[in-house]
């Protein structure tokens, strides 16, 4: 509808508002059918997770710190620990790396958990596993405050659940009567060169992964390492948990 006394001009703009209007409505189905259908999340999966990620923007790559985040709040292995124990967490975010004593702290038992993800010498980001690893200690302060032997019982089951629960995600096979995790080659190399709190990235374990037998020994050599105590006296005293 156009106003009584309007320019040619402004008839114009207004008439090309119009149009642009128009392309855009046709064009838009054909756009969401070449993305194909979303993934409907349950409510479930919209209630038991982390309701907001937070980066710190100032830093170089920050979407590669946010990509990380949303990779930890979308892991199978961490959705089905957050399901089945019914935890929410308010808002996950990047811990700042002037705090280079703290890998990570919990507040108010999971109003906030914020986690370090880069390297000391803030060139990358630190290892996704590792830091899995202080998200599950920093999950475990939803339930003990202390780092007693109950923490320590709750968050080694919880590093076993996350193996356990995630192997859909990473090609798992029957194996007789029972299901096994079976990650790609790459994943288990980056697993058993993991040496006091950090990766070596691209390390080589000596062992060939080419047969089933090697690559099950691996992943055994794997599993039993996942935390180890050394990781757990790291991420006690690297925790700022309060």
């Amino acid at each position: 509808m156009l106003l009584m006394g309007s320019s040619q001009k402004a008839i114009e703009k207004v008439n090309s508002m119009d149009k642009k209007l128009d392309e855009q409505r046709r064009i838009a189905p054909t756009i969401r059918a070449k993305k194909g259908p979303q993934p409907v999340k349950s409510m479930e999966e919209l209630k038991y997770t982390f309701h907001k990620i937070s980066v710190i923007e100032e830093f170089p790559h920050p979407e590669k710190a946010r990509n990380l985040l949303e990779r930890l709040r979308d892991d199978r292995g961490i959705q089905a620990i957050m399901k089945t124990r019914k935890w929410s967490v308010g808002e996950l975010i990047e811990l700042t790396p002037f705090e280079a004593s703290i890998l990570g702290y919990n507040r108010n038992a999971g109003q906030l958990i914020a986690l370090r993800l880069r390297t000391d010498d803030l060139s990358g980001f630190r290892h996704y596993d590792s830091v899995r690893k202080v998200l599950l200690h920093e999950l475990t302060h939803n339930v003990w405050g202390d780092h007693d032997d109950n923490f320590h019982a709750l968050n080694r089951q919880l590093n076993k659940d996350v193996v356990a629960l995630d192997w859909t995600a990473h090609g798992g096979h029957s194996l007789g009567n029972g299901d096994y995790y079976d990650p790609g080659e790459q994943e288990m190399t980056d697993d058993i060169t993991y040496e006091t709190g950090t990766y070596r990235l691209g390390g080589s374990s000596g062992t060939q992964a080419n047969s089933p037998e090697a690559r099950r020994e691996l992943l055994a050599r794997a599993t039993l390492s996942r935390l180890t105590k050394q990781e757990e006296k790291e991420m006690d005293e690297g925790c700022g948990s309060a």
